[in-house]
């Protein structure tokens, strides 16, 4: 579903994108195969919150190499809190980290729509022999998109 305008009261809104329209994650080996290359290709009107990409694995956090992102004003008057964010693209690696053949990383992340709502924390799973990317077992799609559905009826009353 892509983001569509629909009128509320004087002013337009729009419709919220589901989390993986809003931030398409993809992954690749790094040049020397032993580690993951994330990236993710975000949408006008969206951010990504650099200091809320985190991964692991078997329960071990795994140190991931961030790209800079650019600091931000947000709450009233823009002056309440600033936070480094993504827009457009964002990167990340698993640099230093010599990651196994077989298994599942756990990847999270969260994300915002400008000026709307803020999705809850995303959960992606990659099966490292495939570099496949999943929900986690953990967490049902239809949940996650619960969220951004009762988020779309709430911008319409």
């Amino acid at each position: 579903m892509a983001a569509s305008p629909i009128a509320v009261g004087a002013g337009a809104a729009f419709l919220p994108r589901q989390p993986d329209e809003a931030f398409v994650m993809n992954v690749q080996r790094d040049e020397e195969e032993v580690g993951l290359e994330l990236t993710w290709t975000i949408a006008p009107g969206y951010y990504l919150y650099r200091d809320e990409i985190s991964a692991t694995l078997d329960g071990r956090m795994i140190k991931l190499a961030t790209s800079k992102g650019q600091f931000e004003g947000f709450g009233p008057y823009r002056i309440s809190g600033i936070r480094e964010v993504y827009r457009g693209l964002a990167l990340a690696d698993t640099v230093g980290e010599q990651l196994p053949e077989r298994g599942v990383l756990i990847v999270t992340y969260k994300g915002c729509g400008q000026d709307t709502f803020c999705y809850p924390p995303i959960r992606k799973a990659i099966d490292l022999s495939t570099l496949s990317i999943v929900p986690p077992q953990s967490e049902s799609l239809a949940d996650a998109a619960g969220s951004v559905d009762d988020a779309s009826r709430r911008l319409q009353e």
